[in-house]
């Protein structure tokens, strides 16, 4: 990962304040992803981060790193250049 890479991580985690009180399910598809951080950075709650990924050409993918602090607000789905994330909101009705 780049210093660019690593403070994008840092100033989401500054984000999280508590966790969401519905859960949402965050999918990153890794095989879509480039990397790029800029669903890291959009995110109000620090959900994603960036991490380096050997299996990916670009070498460095998003990651869900607290997924209970997703809002569903899908800035990071209407953000991705490369459609490469998708949030769900959990069925609550068991």
């Amino acid at each position: 990962m780049t210093g660019e890479d690593k403070r994008i991580n840092e100033e989401a985690l500054k984000r999280r304040k508590k966790p969401s009180k519905i859960s949402h399910r965050v999918h990153v598809y890794e095989n879509l992803c480039k990397g790029c951080g800029i669903c890291v950075a959009v995110c109000p709650t620090g959900t994603l981060q960036l991490e380096n990924n050997k299996f990916s050409i670009y070498g460095v993918v998003a990651k869900v790193d607290a997924e209970d602090y997703c809002i569903g607000c899908r800035t990071c789905e209407m953000r991705c250049p490369d459609f490469a994330i998708r949030i769900d909101e959990e069925d609550t009705n068991d």
